[in-house]
């Protein structure tokens, strides 16, 4: 069975609305799509690629209370329920594997594959 194609959604209206929860908001991933308010760039589109996987691991019923949950644990924590979320700091990572990268590319390194994002 085909892997579902992933759909790059741009719409700049959306910026405004969606700083009422996160001031610094540029996308979100539902299922197999990526709705942004401007055009996201290679690392930014593997943070948003991430969150797809973490969606067809839990499937379309448990990811969105598994996301709460972890909010709720890194909030009860002590910690930001955002940017310590598990699921956001595995996306992160996701991204900054492909800064990595396009910078060792720059500087005229080997370029070795990043190792696959962990269980989220």
């Amino acid at each position: 069975m085909s892997r579902p194609r992933v759909r790059f959604l741009v719409r700049p209206s959306l910026r405004g609305a969606g700083r009422v929860l996160l001031p610094n908001w540029l996308a979100i991933t539902v299922g197999h799509t990526v709705v942004s308010w401007r055009p996201l760039d290679d690392a930014e589109r593997a943070h948003e690629l991430c969150h797809v996987r973490q969606w067809e691991a839990a499937g379309r019923l448990r990811y969105p209370v598994r996301y709460a949950a972890a909010s709720i644990r890194a909030w009860r924590g002590g910690v930001h329920w955002y940017r310590d979320n598990t699921y956001e700091i595995e996306a992160r990572a996701a991204a900054d594997a492909v800064r990595a990268a396009a910078e060792a590319m720059r500087a005229g390194g080997a370029l070795e594959p990043p190792a696959p994002p962990g269980p989220g």
